[in-house]
């Protein structure tokens, strides 16, 4: 079968083992909410799609399916990289229930979702059937592509109203596997029928294609855009590439904030120092930026996943992995259950760190983030290897001429500079492959030796470094990518501090106080109200043009768990000074934006004592209340702070 993507998936869970840092933080996340999500109360504590109905609380029929499906695809990944048996034993349970349990007519999953004409009816089964992917991939149990296509072809439901087209990911997987070309034909049908139906929604090839900014759901968008990327892997119908690849251009101009994830909160809004993306879009925006990346091959998308999961990521949970935010901003100096500053949820709990901050799908979806990464840190090229996203792990894996080799990848990358691939020829002395490196585009002066000597082959930042070669038993190749300080400019006339993958932002004490009356919440697993107990309120004093001469950079001893606030692995020490009369911003009632399907979004005023992190101060006003004194100031990696200021005001901008 015919794909047109430069790039694709390997066997993850039987070829690629994670050790090091990245192996403690799934384990780190398996001990915490992905092994006892539970805690967060309903839905998850029902027995989710070992149910033909779950009792509703509120919202459509397919809603709290929806959410355990999210959780049961992040758990059973994690726990097939962890070989957790315990773990694989609670996700697979669901799994074999809906495989082992297919209606007549081939219909797999709960009956009260059943029905043909159920609005979003088909869209909890787009997320649940990636779990079934993931569980084919681990054990080639082959009930699952022959039930899949049973439940496409002889159903009499279509998959084109609004997030049911993410259904097609599915569909076209199931055609790969059977070769049904009835699967493929449904696939084009729907897309055609949803692009006709919504052609002014912002995810249709139309408009990505327009230079109309969108606003719609951050998530949605991130979700349905990657549909147009997968139908061109099997069609290669050129208009669907370029509808995605202009659409990752608008939310870098347009929505792209700091820490590497559009926002969405819930709308595409912005990209202030305030403007937030719910947990939920480093998943989505990730998983489709994987996508684009093996439909291009270009190092951009492996650069964006990358700059996500090494800062949003981390930062949107709590260091044990026992609580997080739903919504998570680039500056946000306070965290209680009355601080949410986005207009939605305005004043609510949903910045605050607990097992449920919000709406329970960032509760199950940050469980699918790690995993998702470990899953495409290694891709497969024609006869060779692709080393996309970096960290400790090995790679087995077939050359074309069946020779068995295995790399290992040694680092403490994204907190060092080296990268170090050891190459193991298996039973035989060479083995010829070619082996892809990516060169992150923030690298100016990337070197790459084999065995000590510098290679012919020049790398160049943003691309992929391809080595075709015969490589013998033991070669190691060092990859050393020099990380150098650089400040960046926002639209909020701030700035910010990046050294290599990292976004820095200010080491500020926290006061972690624990919210008792909390619903959603357990002894082991408590809801937290978080403040600041040390200033925050500062500008920088630095020069863009000799930042080195401004900024110390202090490596600290590295423990095995790289995202703690009072460990963090590297320190930056930076002249600042102090900005008098900034405050909290008190209000006593807020507009709260809300939505429902029959109303779309309206607002209600809400009464109460509410705190919110302010905006950084325009220049004018800057400077009439900046501090004589130049103090020195520690910043820490983003991903290692729940409070933080990561764009600050800059004395000399």
């Amino acid at each position: 079968m015919k794909t047109y993507c430069t790039f694709s998936e390997v066997d993850s869970f039987s070829s690629v083992k994670p050790f090091g840092w990245l192996k403690n933080y799934l384990q780190l996340q398996a001990d915490g909410l992905t092994g006892n999500l539970h805690v967060a109360g309903y839905p998850f504590d029902t027995d989710g799609w070992m149910q033909d109905n779950i009792p509703m609380r509120s919202g459509e029929p397919w809603w709290p399916f929806e959410q355990t499906a999210y959780w049961v695809d992040g758990m059973i990944r994690c726990a097939y990289f962890l070989k957790d048996s315990s773990l694989i034993e609670k996700a697979e349970n669901q799994i074999k229930h809906v495989l082992n349990n297919p209606h007549e007519d081939g219909y797999l999953g709960p009956d009260s979702i059943k029905s043909n004409d159920l609005y979003q009816g088909r869209w909890s089964h787009a997320v649940f059937f990636r779990a079934l992917i993931a569980y084919y991939y681990a054990t080639k149990d082959q009930k699952v592509p022959q039930l899949l296509a049973s439940h496409y072809l002889n159903g009499k439901y279509e998959h084109y109203d609004w997030r049911d087209i993410c259904g097609l990911e599915t569909i076209l997987w199931t055609y790969e596997m059977t070769g049904e070309k009835r699967l493929l034909e449904m696939a084009m049908r729907d897309y055609r029928k949803y692009n006709e139906k919504y052609p002014e929604s912002d995810v249709s090839v139309k408009r990505m294609l327009s230079d109309i900014v969108a606003d719609e759901h951050g998530v949605t968008y991130c979700e349905t855009i990657k549909i147009a990327t997968i139908l061109y892997m099997y069609t290669g119908i050129q208009e669907y590439l370029d509808a995605v690849t202009n659409a990752f251009i608008k939310i870098d101009k347009n929505h792209m904030l700091i820490d590497g994830v559009c926002s969405s909160s819930e709308k595409l809004r912005g990209k202030s120092s305030t403007d937030a993306h719910e947990t939920c879009d480093i998943a989505d925006y990730t998983w489709t930026a994987g996508y684009m990346l093996m439909a291009t091959g270009n190092a951009e998308y492996a650069d964006k996943i990358e700059r996500a999961c090494f800062n949003a990521a981390p930062a949107a949970v709590k260091d044990d992995f026992k609580a997080l935010q739903y919504f998570s901003s680039p500056n946000q100096v306070i965290a209680d259950k009355f601080s949410c500053h986005t207009p939605q949820a305005c004043g609510a709990e949903w910045m605050s760190y607990r097992p449920k901050p919000g709406t329970e799908c960032c509760t199950a979806q940050v469980t699918r983030i790690w995993p998702n990464y470990v899953a495409r840190m290694w891709l497969k090229a024609p006869n060779g290897i692709v080393a996309t996203l970096f960290g400790p792990s090995k790679i087995n894996f077939v050359t074309e001429a069946d020779e068995e080799v295995t790399i290992t990848e040694k680092t403490d990358y994204p907190f060092e500079e080296k990268i170090q691939f050891t190459i193991n020829t298996k039973s035989k002395e060479k083995a010829n492959f070619n082996f892809n490196i990516r060169i992150p585009s923030w690298c100016e002066n990337p070197e790459v030796t084999v065995n000590g000597e510098r290679i012919k082959e020049e790398p160049i930042s943003g691309t992929f470094l391809r080595l075709d070669r015969t490589f013998s038993d033991g070669d190691l190749l060092i990859l050393k990518l020099p990380m150098t300080l650089k400040l960046t400019e926002w639209c909020t006339g701030g700035v910010a501090i990046e050294r290599g993958p990292l976004l820095y932002a200010l080491q500020i004490d926290e006061k972690w106080e624990i919210d008792k009356d909390a619903p959603h919440a357990t002894k082991d697993f408590p809801a937290w109200n978080l403040y600041a107990n040390s200033p925050w309120q500062y500008a920088l004093c630095v020069d863009k043009d000799n930042l080195e001469d401004f900024v110390k950079v202090f490596f600290e001893k590295k423990t095995d768990i790289p995202w703690q606030h009072k460990n963090p692995h590297i320190k930056l020490i930076v002249p600042a000074k102090k900005i008098k009369n900034l405050t909290l911003l008190k209000k006593t009632s807020v507009d709260r934006e809300d939505w429902n399907k029959d109303d779309g979004f309206f607002t209600n005023k809400i009464e109460g004592n509410f705190s919110f992190t302010p905006s950084i101060p325009e220049n004018k006003e800057l400077l009439k209340n900046l501090e004589s004194e130049i103090e020195e100031i520690t910043l820490i990696p983003y991903g290692c702070t729940h409070l933080r200021i990561s764009i600050f005001p800059n004395e000399t901008s």
